[in-house]
């Protein structure tokens, strides 16, 4: 399983890999996570030449510079049965994972979405499909959103698999206050980026007239912090039991992104821990939360303050949107979703190699479902 981004740092696509892979293993496969890091990282093997290249409204820190002639000789010698990579798209590491892959089948992740794309990137899209996508077997998007990208420039079989958390992992409880104290707001987001919003949420709480909490997750980057006595900012959380504290404790979690995200991990999180959730009304969102959250215009100050402000004085409707919220985040738990990436693997081993090669790989549990 290839990752463009680097490994050391929190982030959605990571924690989709991650996730995946200890899945995959609970099934009894074998799974190798591999991707550019600026130092060690647990079980992974990582390879150097991270460099930060920013793009869609990010900062992203890629193998740029990694060595081909290392993930060449790593791969070889592994002899995989598949090659699962996600981004495709972004250099290089990616593309020296497929023009290594010998024999294995290969599958791609497209995660990416843009509302908005320009001219050049799109030229830029089409060239670097060219000499990539090609060599792909079978693609999936995480969302109808990422699809429509996807489908700009990649022809083959694409099926639409979300991306997945473990839901028992943000299953907390903790004590509440008494009514009538600070609302307490919940933000998680690399928010050293612009379109994840938290400029905009800093504005809406400036305006309620009610007292209230922030608690901010994640990467600020170089960005200064506005500093309020309501606001905490906690850096990057990478252990998932403090962050499933995180959740708990909170009233509202509040997502306001610009746009620019094709889905939401962030939102399965707070589904999961029960929490109310508001969010900005994007496409990408849309598709998560279904009726389990409520939605309002991006960069619209005015409309998140009065939606925060009506669940921090309506407990029984964020109680209704835990409730559906709880309910609807099932169907993204990776017991449920595995089965799908892994029938996508045989998939492609059977476009690559026949059928037979294809079904020496059903994995014991599914056998034995096929047989009752």
């Amino acid at each position: 399983m290839v990752v463009p981004y680097d490994l050391s740092e929190e982030g959605g696509v990571k924690r989709h890999a991650m996730q995946l892979a200890s899945m995959l293993r609970s099934f009894g496969d074998e799974v190798d996570v591999i991707g550019p890091s600026r130092r060690s990282v647990g079980r992974e093997h990582v390879f150097g030449g991270v460099f930060n290249v920013p793009s869609n409204g990010s900062d992203n820190h890629i193998g740029l510079f990694t060595r081909p002639d290392r993930v060449r000789s790593f791969i070889r010698e592994r002899g995989y049965d598949v090659l699962h990579l996600h981004e495709p798209l972004v250099p290089a590491l990616p593309y020296y994972a497929l023009w290594s892959a010998g024999a294995a089948a290969r599958v791609a992740t497209f995660h990416a979405f843009t509302e908005h794309q320009s001219a050049f990137g799109h030229a830029v899209r089409v060239a670097t499909s060219a000499i990539t996508l090609g060599m792909v077997d079978r693609g999936i998007a995480v969302s109808p959103a990422a699809a429509q990208l996807a489908r700009t420039t990649f022809t083959k079989p694409l099926a639409i698999i979300p991306n997945g958390i473990d839901t028992t992992a943000y299953r907390r409880t903790v004590p509440r206050e008494p009514l009538g104290e600070p609302v307490r707001l919940l933000f998680v987001g690399h928010w050293r980026d612009p379109r994840k919003g938290l400029q905009f949420l800093l504005d809406a709480c400036d305006s309620l007239p009610i007292a209230w909490s922030l608690d901010v997750v994640g990467d600020g980057g170089a960005v200064a912090k506005r500093e309020h006595p309501n606001v905490r900012y906690h850096g990057a959380v990478g252990s998932e039991d403090r962050l499933a504290e995180l959740y708990a404790a909170c009233d509202v979690f509040v997502a306001p992104s610009t746009g620019m995200e094709s889905f939401g991990i962030v939102l399965l999180e707070a589904m999961a821990a029960g929490r109310a959730v508001v969010c900005s009304d994007i496409e990408g969102y849309r598709a998560v939360v279904g009726d389990a959250a409520v939605l309002v215009p991006p960069k619209n100050t005015t409309a998140l303050a009065r939606a925060i402000g009506e669940l921090a004085g309506d407990p029984g409707m964020r109680a209704q949107l835990a409730a559906v919220g709880r309910a609807r985040v099932k169907l993204f738990d990776w017991s449920v979703l595995v089965g799908d990436v892994r029938a996508e693997y045989l998939a492609a081993i059977a476009a690559r190699h026949g059928d037979v090669a294809s079904r020496k790989h059903v994995s014991t549990r599914a056998r034995s479902r096929q047989t009752r």
